[in-house]
């Protein structure tokens, strides 16, 4: 069985049958309740984010080749002939477009940030999770392991630096128990933070210091864990009940990666896998 049975992707766009879409279902069935279990509250944040707001969070300043904006049709310039021929020819040009005000999110614990924006964090911390869809302009497409549009399950961590500490500590502990009773080997692996430039002191200071921990199958990261220190909570004003600004850390779960990296380990065949991640979920819970 070829691992791209029951998985067609375009342009990196995928699609799925039945049982990946049941793998994947699973799969985030199982963040889910972890993040429960250790006190998460569920929440829900714009599939569009504005970006003047991302902007704020230097999404622009340091990966601006990853964006992806929407905009609406200028129907009133282009005209009815004018947007239909556009639609025809497969692609809408500037002269049908209104300024792109809003954009496609390219981590889905942005919202979380601008959620929490000027708001106050209780003494004990707080933890949320959410299933978002990312979105970014790669340099290429491969099938299920490099997708332009892709899920991400997060659980973000708001407090103490040392609560967020925590959080990551515990994080890590669980994607090596999760990979460990599928029988999936992982590697953890230092890395580079997205949500910091790779120029100047910051670039130097994750060189000393690493602030995030892929979790590597076959050189694809299909989880990490990072410590972004007060940087989000400067930028949003997220502040701490005994005072001071808010340092968060987040933990993320790429699905359709899981999925390519099941499928990989076994063999293409949906049911093993299935089966191997259930049994994995009953020995975690």
């Amino acid at each position: 069985m070829s691992i791209a049975t029951g998985v067609s992707a375009s342009e990196g766009l995928a699609s799925l049958d039945a049982e990946p879409t049941r793998l994947a279902e699973t799969l985030d069935h199982i963040y889910a309740r972890w993040a429960r279990t250790i006190g998460a509250t569920a929440v829900t944040v714009p599939p569009l984010l504005p970006v003047a707001d991302l902007a704020g969070l230097d999404v622009y300043q340091n990966f601006p080749q990853l964006a992806l904006v929407a905009g609406a049709l200028d129907v009133e310039a282009a005209g009815p002939e004018g947007i239909e021929q556009a639609a025809a020819s497969g692609s809408f040009g500037p002269q049908a477009l209104l300024p792109a005000a809003l954009a496609l999110p390219s981590s889905a614990c942005y919202g979380v940030y601008l959620h929490y924006r000027n708001r106050q964090v209780p003494r004990e911390g707080e933890l949320v999770t959410l299933l978002g869809q990312c979105f970014r302009n790669e340099d290429h497409f491969d099938g299920l392991r490099r997708l332009k549009a892709f899920r991400m399950r997060e659980v973000v961590a708001l407090g103490t630096p040392e609560q967020v500490a925590a959080h990551l500590e515990r994080s890590g502990g669980f994607v090596g128990a999760l990979a460990d009773e599928i029988g999936l080997p992982l590697e953890r692996r230092a890395a580079s933070d997205p949500f910091y430039d790779q120029g100047g002191d910051r670039a130097t200071f994750q060189q000393v210091v690493p602030v995030k921990h892929e979790y590597v199958y076959q050189g694809m990261a299909i989880a990490s864990v990072n410590a972004h220190f007060a940087f989000f909570g400067e930028r949003c004003s997220i502040t701490l009940a005994g005072g001071g600004t808010a340092s968060t850390s987040c933990v993320g779960f790429g699905v359709e990666r899981w999925l390519h990296a099941l499928a990989d380990h076994f063999d293409g065949d949906w049911d093993l896998a299935q089966n191997a991640v259930e049994r994995a979920e009953k020995a975690l819970f």
